[in-house]
């Protein structure tokens, strides 16, 4: 199965993770985990923070909005610099 897979993938998928990219992953993660668990108590949260609750739906939206753009932009480039530089030959 791996000589079948590697020959039609010949270079790795990703570059390695630097540390300002998997701080940023796990940024966009934990966003969108506080997303979900106030959309999934949303009736909750309203009542404890009233309209605050919505205020902290937007910030969370436009966070991981900036947030996911920047992520996935930094790991396109850093991807696309890896597999171009050729540094994946010596793995």
């Amino acid at each position: 199965m791996m000589g079948w897979l590697r020959r039609r993938l010949p270079a790795p998928m990703a570059a390695p993770e630097t540390a300002a990219l998997r701080a940023a992953r796990r940024r966009l993660v934990a966003a969108l985990m506080l997303l979900a668990m106030l959309t999934l108590f949303w009736s909750p949260a309203a009542g404890l923070l009233g309209g605050g609750a919505f205020a902290l739906f937007l910030a969370l939206v436009v966070f991981t909005a900036f947030q996911g753009a920047f992520w996935i932009s930094a790991k396109n480039a850093a991807d696309d610099a890896w597999l171009l530089s050729g540094e994946w030959r010596d793995e």
